[in-house]
């Protein structure tokens, strides 16, 4: 797959390319809202060091303790790490001894959380990103393989099987590990 040189000077236009291959490289089209989410998200979180330093389910339980405003925003930040970690730094989850789809759970909670306690317009923004998880969560690991290698193929099963991460799928296949019939019965259910 060749990429072509990014050009625009702009951090915004660099990301905003960066997210249509990866959307063209996986063969899905985000509407307007989630894409420019992802696109505002990554600029958010690409220079902050402090990304998977904290226990993020503890940040969620104490999330619930604080006024509405607070307590979205403090969500919204734990959502967002979650997915970030889950598609950019899944080795980063080993390290905590956690596998990915714990990420996956609490970013999704998190954004169904929010979904649940804000105005209509912003609710319907977070329960299509808790309900679209997997899916910019398998962007970001195309975007992730653009400069970094694959996930590790045992790390790359287990996220297929837990969540039916349809870009651990492809680098399964692409690897060669053979697959046991009963575990191919999982596509179908995903």
């Amino acid at each position: 797959m060749s990429k072509k040189f990014i050009l625009d000077s702009s951090e915004l236009s660099q990301w905003h390319t960066l997210v249509q291959e990866a959307e063209q490289d996986y063969g899905c089209h985000l509407d307007e809202a989630m894409q420019s989410y992802l696109v505002f998200t990554l600029m958010r979180f690409t220079k902050n060091q402090q990304l998977n330093t904290q226990a993020l389910a503890i940040d969620f339980l104490k999330s619930h303790q604080l006024p509405n405003k607070m307590r979205s925003e403090q969500l919204r930040d734990i959502g967002d790490q979650c997915l970030l970690v889950s598609g950019l730094y899944p080795a980063s989850a080993a390290k905590r001894q956690v596998g990915v789809s714990y990420y996956v759970d609490l970013g999704r909670s998190a954004y169904h959380h929010i979904s649940t306690v804000t105005q209509q317009g912003i609710a319907d923004l977070y329960y299509q990103l808790a309900e679209s998880f997997i899916l910019l969560m398998d962007l970001l690991q195309t975007i992730r393989q653009y400069s970094a290698p694959a996930m590790r193929p045992i790390a790359a099963m287990d996220l297929w099987q837990e969540t039916g991460s349809r870009a651990a799928y492809r680098q399964i296949s692409r690897s060669g590990t053979p697959l046991h019939e009963s575990l191919l019965e999982n596509t179908d259910k995903h």
